[in-house]
């Protein structure tokens, strides 16, 4: 549990409302993130904004987040409607973020970090590698006015290009994927696997220059130009 005069241990001013959150920033050249913590006995929740300061939308966050959070894995949790179009948030244990570490490191045990997320961008069963490798390559968790980066794991081959991944596949944005089935064009032994947050798979191939072959479920079959393979991957990234 934190108090006020933990948190003036690493940071110079922290605000304290009348229902317990207290709020503090840390100033970097180029950018302010901003705190707000709600801390109790049994779980400490935090959430962190890049350059917005919203603390309505922050008191929110947390005051929605479920009690007895889980030590192990993420807990997803739907949010109220915002302005910011978030539908969801993730609350990670410690062991996958690294705010208020240094001073406050002692204190961080029950310290779960509260992300607000577009739904489609997470599973909700994220490893501490993964969401960590998310956080760094794949989407800005504390820019709250973005883009939404829908999770896509990616398994493709290109003989053409020589490009391709492991069975396993690769996350790839949403941005990159459409290159790769650009490039994808006319390559007989060429293929793309498609999986989204939900687990749900498609594949794209292209025998035939212009003409590209979507695969749902491994048997229903849609012939379609690059425009249209391009939209239904979308809308499927957003899991419809």
């Amino acid at each position: 549990m934190f108090s006020k005069q933990d948190l003036l241990k690493s940071f110079a001013v922290v605000d304290e409302d009348r229902s317990g959150h207290y709020f503090f920033q840390h100033n970097l050249p180029k950018t302010t993130y901003r705190y707000c913590l709600k801390s109790s006995a049994s779980q400490d929740v935090l959430i962190v904004s890049e350059d917005v300061d919203d603390r309505q939308f922050s008191i929110a966050v947390l005051d929605q987040s479920p009690g007895g959070l889980s030590k192990d894995k993420p807990t997803l949790y739907e949010i109220s409607e915002n302005e910011y179009g978030f539908t969801h948030a993730l609350a990670v244990p410690n062991n996958y973020h690294g705010s208020l570490k240094g001073n406050l490191e002692y204190k961080r045990d029950n310290l779960f970090l509260c992300v607000p997320i577009f739904r489609c961008e997470f599973s909700g069963e994220e490893t501490e590698e993964q969401f960590k490798d998310m956080a760094q390559r794949m989407l800005p968790i504390f820019k709250w006015k973005r883009d939404v980066f829908p999770k896509l794991r990616v398994y493709f081959d290109n003989p053409s290009t020589g490009a391709g991944t492991y069975e396993a596949g690769a996350l790839l944005k949403f941005t990159t994927l459409v290159g790769e089935i650009e490039n994808l064009n006319g390559v007989i032994s060429g293929f793309i696997e498609i999986t989204n947050y939900k687990g749900d798979v498609v594949e794209v191939l292209s025998a035939t220059k212009d003409e590209f072959k979507l695969i749902r479920n491994r048997s229903n079959e849609e012939v379609m130009v690059f425009r249209d393979v391009v939209e239904k991957i979308f809308e499927f990234s957003q899991g419809k």
